[in-house]
């Protein structure tokens, strides 16, 4: 730049020589000099110095009164020259004569070149901007011009060079305690700039010339051949020219290549007030870090304005008032020709506009000077908004390290951060002036992938795709309204959800993503949260007219979420119907509510109340758990009456309506059964009578999990709110109902088979024989779902592992299905390898396994396998998921063992069967309740019927069988030698589990009519 101006000063000395030229004599510029001892002009010897004097000025070191001085000398030697020196002709100069002249009385011929003619032309073309007339000569009249020309330079340059400093990039800002001095001083300079630019117009524009922007391009190339200088300018100017003269026609109007009379004061200033915004940021914003953010922040918004500001004057001037969309095509087309890197089209331009209507208003076909009044006038209050947000730029930025504060002083500093980011973008969304359509952001980024390539194997725009309708959805559920398009009122509530989402994203990124989630102060941090998500949620209730989520409009947005993957896209209509009526009308609402009959059918700020005071009863509890484990080595704990103990005693101390208080209790009831439940550092269920179990960190952990989901379950389902408050539990036939709505989901997402239309039966079931609550009645209680639940999660771990060592053994290592078959020898033989490291937390079993004979094993395990839900074929192969429930089968034998194995022998004697009746008498008279109705079967032969089965594997079957069960088994209950060991408890279950596939019929010749139609273990 500096150098552009220096080739300026330059050109205006060479110009103003040519005027300068005065012999003593009276002599003709055409004639050849005569010898240069006579060739000097009296009186202008002060012209050798007007050179240094010029490049003080450029430099910006010139003192005014040199100025004063040089310009004084110039008018003389003009006056001189007028007077003494003729041409050919009279009255005029032709430009040879005037070249000739230079060269012979001011340039060196042994160090200049000649001016060229073309050269000599280009002057003339400035000539007639400045003086007017003819392009062929100077006449005498119009040196007069000369010298009203030379008296208006003299004044812009005199009020120009106090600033010359600023201008020449010679300039710097002092320190920030003097900013505002510099400030004034730079707009003083300013100011100086635009006036000398209006002067100059004001000049050129009564001459009434026109200047062809391709004439300054040649008149560029002809001074660096002069000047036998490589100047970059030239060059530059020709590389740009094509950009300056579409955006002198966009901004100035008229022809691109040419500037006419009444254009010149709006190109001039356009050049100026461009200067000025470049020297603006290179003083304030790009290199002078030292005078702060705040300064540079009012520069850069000062800049802005100000290009606004010269944009909105200079449309409003151009005849068609606009900037036609196909200008503004032109214009980035022919930026794309002078930087090959940038491509556009016309798509990329539509699009683009679709935007700037969004942010400026307006057309989306032109840019108006309302348009750009409207932006200018934004200026000040983005700058507020960003002034605001800086402070905590690092935050947002993801480059905050919270662990440099102590953990309170931490906290304050991003809820501080969440604030303002949520009142910046809300306020932020107010400048929006009008309408975007969802859909238009898929042109906006096809149209750059194919200006641009794609970004990635798969293109931006086809990932976005489908998420495309999910977000219209939202939008239409949120705001209304059926078409796709957000509106001005929209934005301020979308973006301070947006911003509240990201923060909650940040929040967790900050003090949870690398933190151990055990920890107290963890927990609490998950607290804060978790009310910080239902608070998002509550408030986008808030925000909808009916303050609700229609369950076919969760539908809807759940549909879309498994088109874009997020959830398992398996789930037909049926599906998603069935899970969000039990969503929004047994989970998420209060059971008060759904007894009564008031089911919301839809997502309310009710159902925010339910998530989160269940997920306070979590954590709350967690957090309990976390300050009494914080200083335990894995392996420490409590035995069940300490902890028992411990829990009465916190319990004391809090209130009975309190979150904690509900969860300690459960706690205890899952904790108060006669066996202990805790699990091993795997998360697998120890099942021991043997030896002290501990409750340990992770067990506490397990257990709060599972009361959770029993309390969940428990407070869904049951229609009796004395049971639900009592931890009475629910009936069978109150889970049933609501199970079978969700079970096609569940079908779907490969939760269960689609055969397992039993499946909580066999649930309610397992929870009322095998866990350590279980008392046979109708009700799942509070405990005995907690219990069942930890049953089911160790039962999957161990059945992982398990699968681990089947697929190596009998796939040779390659991915499975649960469709895939095995057969069953090679299952055997791969559990039986495995298991000894696996079943570590049932130790009794394993000390069975290693005793066992291989016969005796493989026989346990067919019928294990068969409970499990394999059935016997030709081929002898099970499906894997006929097989998967292995382990739950292996985990209730263990759980009816550590329960009534009271002298540890590991066999169910008589007096220990005996004790195990009350919790079967449930299944056994579900069983036999045809028979008991029909009087084929009385109540005081179902203690019989059981130690029966307990004995021989199986119900009495056939006439023998029958008269010898009524007739003696009976009658005589002093010859019952009830021995069942492991091997006879699976052989219970197997034979249960065939009566249940065979759908065998009471046989004829049966005296009891009896036959077991158990189905709960498939």
């Amino acid at each position: 730049m500096f150098s552009k101006l220096n080739w300026s000063f330059k050109t205006i000395s060479l110009v103003t020589a040519a005027f300068l030229g005065l012999s003593a004599c009276d002599s003709k510029v055409g004639e050849a000099p005569p010898p240069p001892q006579s060739q000097e002009f009296g009186g202008t010897d002060c012209l050798t110095e007007a050179k240094p004097v010029i490049k003080a000025f450029v430099l910006g070191d010139a003192k005014t009164e040199e100025l004063e001085a040089t310009w004084i000398c110039i008018d003389s030697a003009i006056e001189k020259f007028k007077r003494y020196v003729r041409g050919r002709s009279a009255d005029r100069y032709t430009p040879q004569e005037l070249a000739t002249f230079l060269e012979n009385n001011f340039l060196a011929k042994s160090e200049d070149p000649p001016i060229s003619p073309a050269l000599q032309a280009e002057f003339m073309k400035v000539k007639l901007l400045f003086l007017g007339g003819s392009p062929n000569y100077i006449s005498r009249a119009e040196l007069d011009k000369i010298l009203v020309l030379t008296k208006s330079l003299r004044e812009i340059t005199i009020k120009l060079n106090p600033y010359m400093k600023v201008l020449s990039l010679n300039w710097s800002v002092t320190e920030a305690n003097n900013i505002q001095r510099d400030v004034r001083y730079f707009e003083d300079a300013n100011r100086e700039v635009q006036n000398a630019a209006r002067t100059l117009a004001a000049l050129i524009e009564k001459n009434g010339q026109t200047y062809k922007l391709s004439d300054f391009v040649f008149l560029m190339e002809e001074m660096g051949t002069f000047f036998k200088e490589k100047w970059e300018f030239p060059k530059i100017i020709a590389r740009y020219m094509p950009l300056v003269k579409k955006v002198k026609k966009a901004l100035a109007g008229g022809q691109e290549n040419s500037i006419t009379p009444n254009e010149w004061r709006r190109f001039a200033l356009l050049g100026a007030r461009g200067y000025v915004q470049y020297l603006r940021y290179h003083y304030f914003i790009k290199s002078a870090p030292e005078t702060g953010t705040g300064y540079r922040l009012s520069y850069l918004s000062r800049t802005v304005e100000d290009v606004l500001s010269v944009f909105q004057d200079l449309v409003a001037e151009k005849p068609e008032e606009v900037v036609s969309r196909d200008e503004v095509t032109d214009l980035l087309k022919t930026l794309a020709v002078v930087w090959p890197e940038f491509k556009v089209s016309p798509g990329l331009v539509l699009e683009g506009m679709k935007v700037k209507a969004l942010f400026f208003g307006g057309s989306v076909d032109s840019f108006s000077a309302r348009d750009f009044e409207t932006a200018r006038l934004k200026v000040s209050r983005i700058k507020i908004l960003v002034e605001r947000f800086l402070p905590f730029y690092t935050i947002y930025g993801r480059e905050w390290d919270p662990s440099f504060y102590e953990a309170e002083e931490a906290q304050r500093l991003f809820m501080e951060s969440q604030f303002v980011l949520e009142a910046t973008v809300r306020e932020a969304g107010s400048l929006f002036e009008g309408t975007y359509d969802i859909n238009d952001v898929k042109g906006l980024m096809r149209e750059i992938e194919s200006l641009y390539g794609g970004f990635a194997e798969k293109k931006i725009s086809e990932k976005m795709e489908p998420y495309i309708p999910l977000v219209i959805d939202a939008k239409k559920i949120i705001f209304g309204g059926n078409d796709s398009s957000l509106r001005k009122g929209h934005w301020s509530t979308l973006l301070s959800f947006a911003a509240r989402v990201y923060t909650d994203f940040l929040y967790y990124d900050y003090f949870l993503s690398e933190r151990n989630l055990e920890e107290p102060l963890s927990v609490s941090y998950m607290s804060i949260l978790a009310n910080q998500s239902l608070n998002i949620l509550r408030d986008l209730l808030a925000a909808k007219k009916a303050s609700n989520f229609s369950a076919e409009e969760l539908g809807k947005l759940v549909g879309h979420l498994g088109k874009v993957g997020l959830i398992p896209d398996k789930l037909t209509a049926k599906s998603i119907e069935g899970f969000v009526d039990v969503l929004v009308n047994n989970i998420l609402v209060f059971p008060e509510q759904r007894i009564k009959g008031t089911l919301p059918n839809a997502l309310t700020m009710g159902s925010v109340e339910v998530l989160r005071q269940e997920a306070q009863v979590w954590l709350d509890t967690e957090l309990f758990i976390s300050k009494l484990v914080q200083n335990w080595k894995p392996e420490e704990g409590l035995n069940t009456a300490d902890l028992i103990s411990l829990l009465e005693k916190e319990k004391s101390q809090v209130n009975e309506t309190t979150p904690l208080y509900s969860g300690l209790h459960e706690i205890q009831l899952a904790v108060q059964g006669p066996v202990t439940h805790t699990v091993d550092e795997q998360g697998r269920l120890i099942i021991s009578n043997r030896f002290v179990q501990l409750y340990t960190a992770k067990s506490l952990r397990q257990l709060n999990m599972n009361r959770s989901l029993a309390r969940i379950l428990i407070r869904s389902v049951s229609k009796d709110l004395e049971a639900i408050k009592t931890y009475k539990g629910a009936s069978l036939e109150e889970i049933q109902e609501p199970f079978l709505k969700v079970f096609p989901a569940l079908v779907d997402l490969g939760f269960i088979d689609k055969k397992s239309v039993n499946f909580v039966k066999s649930r309610f079931l397992e929870a009322n024989l095998f866990t350590p609550h279980a008392d046979g009645n109708n009700f799942a209680s509070q405990a005995e779902l907690s219990t069942l639940v930890g049953m089911i999660w160790s039962g999957v771990r161990i059945n992982n592992m398990l699968r681990e060592t089947l697929i190596q053994e009998c796939f040779n290592g390659r991915q499975i299905t649960n469709s895939d078959s095995v057969s069953i020898a090679c299952a055997q033989k791969a559990y039986k390898k495995a298991m000894p490291t696996v079943m570590t937390a049932t130790p009794e079993y394993l000390k069975f396994q290693k005793h066992a004979s291989n016969e005796d094993w493989a026989v346990f395990m067919t019928n294990a396998f068969k409970a499990a839900g394999y059935q016997p074929n030709d081929k002898k192969e099970a499906l894997i998921e006929d097989i998967a429930l292995t382990p739950h089968v292996l985990q209730y034998i263990e759980s009816v063992f550590a329960r009534y194995d009271k002298n540890k022998d590991g066999y169910i004697e008589t007096s220990e069967g005996l004790k195990a009746y009350p919790a079967f008498k449930g299944i056994i008279m579900d069983v036999a309740k045809d028979q008991l109705n029909s009087g084929k079967l009385k109540t005081s032969e179902l203690q019989p019927l059981f130690m029966y089965i307990l004995r021989y594997g199986k119900a009495p079957d056939g006439l023998a069988e029958g008269a010898c069960f009524r007739y003696i088994w009976v009658k005589k209950p002093e010859k019952w030698n009830i021995w069942a060991g492991r091997s006879k408890m699976a052989e219970i279950l197997g034979y249960i589990a065939d009566q249940s596939r065979q759908g065998k019929k009471p046989s004829s010749q049966n005296n009891m009519g009896l036959s077991l139609t158990c189905d709960w273990l498939n």
